[in-house]
């Protein structure tokens, strides 16, 4: 099991739809199941205010602290901590929200996407911004997926990228975003497998360009966000250039399971995962 060599807690804000379930499978393998909080992201409102409300002696204890919320958990905490996260082109990931939304029937929002296209429903959603509004770190007394998103609010959430993240990964380059993860925090990642792919969508580059320019609007401020988190990935990409060729032919190797070894990684993945998510509700 890792021992990160930098810090006491990571704290990971999974943006939705940005790969970060497959991360959240990862990383449970990396620490001692106990030692990881997870939200539950089918109740993650209720399953925040839980984790708000944990005794501090209890969070000390956490390596990882995990899920859907906003930015501030480290107020929490008594430890040392830092950040990650995974952020995704916001036109990708408003078609793939639709589309996963739409594919699963045990959905909430399932029934309302069947009598809406996705140019409706881009057009209507309140969770529009979301990576803005999360990464910045909305009033947990607030609907955080919700609500308005300004200039302010960007600026915020450029700041918290900025001061307090340790890596901002991309989805699109979800493999060397493990690389620098193996570099700064000392992980192995010895077996990798995908969890939660919406494959029944189309490509971004199959909806229309008109669509695909009202997404581009309605998620302006997430869209400037993506932009400035690419820098960030850049430089870190740069700062350890010599090692994340390595680091990523070892990645590689490790999504090459043959078909009896993955479904063994995949199932032992969810007893890890119900382990950790227990801890929300103890």
């Amino acid at each position: 099991m890792t021992d990160g060599p930098f810090f006491d807690t990571i704290i990971f804000v999974h943006l939705p739809k940005c790969g970060g379930t497959t991360l959240n499978r990862l990383i449970e393998w990396e620490y001692p199941p106990t030692r990881v909080y997870s939200i539950d992201p089918s109740f993650f409102k209720s399953s925040y205010r839980r984790l708000l409300a944990a005794a501090p002696s209890r969070l000390a204890r956490m390596r990882v602290i995990q899920g859907h919320m906003p930015f501030g958990v480290h107020r929490l905490l008594t430890q040392k901590a830092t950040y990650i996260t995974v952020v995704r082109d916001p036109v990708d990931r408003g078609i793939s929200e639709y589309y996963y939304a739409l594919s699963r029937v045990v959905h909430p929002q399932n029934r309302m996407m069947k009598r809406l296209t996705l140019e409706e429903y881009i057009r209507m959603t309140p969770y529009a911004n979301v990576q803005t509004k999360l990464i910045a770190g909305q009033d947990p007394g607030y609907d955080f997926l919700g609500g308005d998103c300004t200039d302010e609010t960007l600026a915020l959430a450029k700041a918290n990228l900025a001061k307090h993240f340790s890596l901002v990964g991309l989805t699109e380059r979800f493999d060397e975003t493990l690389a620098l993860a193996k570099i700064l925090f000392g992980w192995k990642i010895r077996n990798y497998a995908h969890f939660n792919v919406t494959s029944s969508r189309p490509q971004k580059e199959e909806v229309p360009a008109e669509i695909r320019d009202v997404i581009r609007d309605r998620y302006r401020y997430d869209a400037q966000l993506y932009e400035y988190a690419r820098e960030l990935f850049e430089k870190l990409m740069t700062t350890h250039a010599e090692r994340v060729g390595e680091e990523l032919a070892a990645i590689r190797k490790a999504k090459s399971l043959p078909a009896a070894h993955a479904f063994y990684f995949r199932g032992s993945s969810a007893v890890r995962k119900a382990v950790s998510r227990l801890h929300g509700y103890l």
